[in-house]
């Protein structure tokens, strides 16, 4: 049986962290898929600038959705819903770590600031007086619509939960789904991640896990810094 290169780089990715923090990745179990949905809500504001092409010419317009909030422009919002895996983070905050950009509109959209293999635009939602914290990561934009007083953004990514005694690290795809209203581009969001059912290999999970994996103890950690920071 043949192992794609995709599955090689994620088994290297999981070695290299194992071997530099084998007890945060040990302490960590694979088992599962995310099922549920989590609800944000908050406040937002969208600016708009012009790109430069190549030639230093003004291009396309670039859209940015800031969350507004103390960590502007990354929020926080509030985590007032979950169902599912997401029940533990009610009452908890979400943080992004990136506005989110975009050019074009409607159905004809381009998210920016996504890595291959890695996604764009991400929350993470760390569980109250307990350890374990979700992430939702975008990859692509299926629609945008928005004027000075409403704004609709579905996008689809991937969802991780971790959770439990020991921990249990979860993950599926995910439709994210922002809206809001309110006046002269700012308003006031609700921020709907749901998990999406998908069928894979053994092997595509265990990839998934995998990768979850080294982007979970990279969150893990950040988190971490940021609740120290605000202590």
């Amino acid at each position: 049986m043949k192992i794609s290169k995709f599955l090689w780089s994620v088994l290297v990715a999981f070695a290299t962290v194992a071997s530099i923090a084998p007890q945060q990745v040990e302490a960590i179990i694979v088992d599962g898929r995310v099922s549920g949905q989590t609800v944000f809500t908050g406040s937002g504001t969208i600016t708009e600038s012009n790109g430069i092409s190549s030639n230093g010419i003004s291009g396309s317009v670039i859209n940015e959705l800031d969350f507004n909030g103390q960590n502007f422009p990354h929020g926080p919002l509030s985590v007032t819903g979950g169902t599912g895996d997401f029940i533990p983070f009610v009452g908890s905050q979400a943080t992004f770590n990136l506005a989110i950009r975009w050019t074009g509109s409607g159905s004809s959209v381009t998210l920016l600031d996504v890595l291959p293999g890695v996604g764009g635009p991400a929350w993470n939602s760390p569980i109250v007086g307990a350890n374990g914290f979700a992430t939702g990561t975008f990859f692509s934009l299926q629609s945008v619509t928005f004027d000075e007083d409403s704004l609709t953004m579905i996008g689809m990514g991937r969802t991780q939960v971790v959770s439990g005694d020991p921990l249990v690290l979860k993950h599926s795809a995910a439709r994210i789904v922002i809206q809001g209203t309110g006046q002269d581009f700012t308003y006031n969001l609700t921020v709907v991640t749901t998990a999406v059912p998908e069928v894979g290999s053994t092997l595509d999970l265990l990839a998934i896990g995998l990768v979850g994996l080294v982007a979970v103890e990279g969150l893990r950690r950040k988190i971490a810094t940021r609740q120290n920071r605000y202590a």
